[in-house]
């Protein structure tokens, strides 16, 4: 993204000396911590005011924080950074931080809006290329979490905000917050770096649902040595953009076409899960994941969910499967992603069973360790997918 060519019209403005200012029409967004932000309007001109709570207004370790933030923050010229356009006095407000504002929404707001897996790249993208515009000018973000990314309502475009100059002691973070921060942030062990940015961003993609194509981004990102990490944003990106997963997808070919008829079986079980209720729940609940990974000779018996010809005729007329809802409802973007990814697999190992095993089991504690926010219910679902997908690829290559 580009820079910003901000206005040369208004005084400088310095930590040291806020300036006396006045708005009009302002209206106090609601928002967490010891900040509070107000929109209002300067002239014909929208800003923000991010000011200090009423019971924190005369602390001043959080005064000097807030001068601290505009101080590394004001020289920051980025499309995708909030513009620090001043530090001024309000009455009824006090020491305020004078900010661009954004007509948007949260990146939390953003991802309940069901975007395509092209556009959380985006966003990605324009997210990594503002940070390594702040690391460039010697700035590190250290709060980077999905609260503080708005996106704005026109275009989808980035803008990180809130950049913290306090320790989490001072901060005090809710767990949510504590969960995209670096382990050396959390327990303050050295002094973080741009990597401690890098881990939020890999987190923020396991939140975005971006944990398969780019399983080995993010565990990369959220490494616990910040030395095992990305050291750069570069480095990030030649992987984010140009790896994206590990496994290479499928040529288009006879291979394929019998993987897509292997596709139609696995819609044909998915839709008998649906309409025939419990009794065949019960059954695939017996499937063992781990059996997936033994040799084809190991496979046990109970591991096979036998369908009767007449079921099949009736699942293939219906020709879907019903879409998951609630918490499941992940798995309706995931099971094409990592139905391909597995493809790729097998296409490379198929004529090496020993070598085709040991992929799998890599892809698998790999996929495991990028989605490992979820709860029991959601990694049985995906366990149970996973492996039925697995055994009908091994049974293809038996025919």
């Amino acid at each position: 993204m580009s820079e910003n060519n901000l206005s040369t019209n208004e005084p400088a403005q310095t930590a040291d000396a806020p300036v006396k200012a006045s708005y009009t029409e302002y209206k106090v967004i609601p928002s967490q911590g010891y900040c509070m932000i107000v929109k209002c309007r300067k002239g014909d001109q929208t800003v923000v005011l991010k000011a200090l709570k009423d019971e924190y207004r005369e602390r001043l370790l959080l005064r000097n924080a807030l001068k601290r933030e505009f101080k590394q923050c004001q020289r920051l010229n980025h499309s995708g950074i909030v513009r620090y356009q001043g530090l001024v006095e309000v009455d009824g407000y006090g020491l305020c931080i004078e900010e661009e504002y954004v007509e948007g929404r949260t990146l939390q707001a953003y991802l309940k809006e069901q975007h395509t897996d092209d556009e959380k790249v985006a966003v990605i993208n324009q997210i990594a290329d503002a940070l390594r515009y702040a690391h460039q000018q010697g700035v590190n973000h250290r709060n980077l979490k999905p609260s503080n990314v708005l996106v704005t309502k026109q275009g989808d475009y980035v803008k990180i905000i809130d950049f913290s100059v306090l320790s989490p002691e001072d901060m005090k973070p809710t767990a949510d917050a504590t969960r995209f921060m670096a382990p050396e942030l959390k327990d303050e062990t050295m002094t973080a770096d741009g990597t401690a940015d890098i881990y939020s961003l890999g987190t923020i993609m396991k939140v975005m649902g971006l944990t398969l194509a780019y399983s080995e981004v993010i565990k990369r990102c959220c490494a616990f040595k910040r030395s095992d990490r990305y050291s750069n944003i570069d480095e990030f990106l030649a992987d984010f953009n140009h790896e994206g997963s590990s496994f290479k997808m499928p040529k288009i070919g006879k291979g394929t076409v019998m993987l897509g008829l292997i596709a139609v079986v696995a819609i044909v079980i998915g839709a008998l899960i649906y309409n025939y209720g419990s009794a065949l729940v019960e059954q695939v609940g017996k499937i063992d994941v781990s059996s997936v990974f033994k040799s084809d000779a190991e496979t046990a018996l109970e591991d096979t969910v036998k369908v009767s010809p007449v079921e099949q005729t009736d699942s293939v007329a219906a020709g879907f499967e019903a879409p998951a809802t609630g918490k499941l409802a992940f798995m309706n973007t995931m099971k094409p992603a990592l139905y391909k990814e597995l493809d790729g697999i097998f296409e490379q190992n198929a004529a090496d069973r020993t070598k085709l095993n040991k992929a799998i089991k890599a892809y698998y504690r790999g996929l495991i360790q990028a989605n490992d926010t979820l709860d029991y219910e959601q990694r049985a679902e995906l366990d149970r997918v996973f492996g039925d997908y697995v055994k009908q690829k091994k049974a293809a290559l038996n025919q």
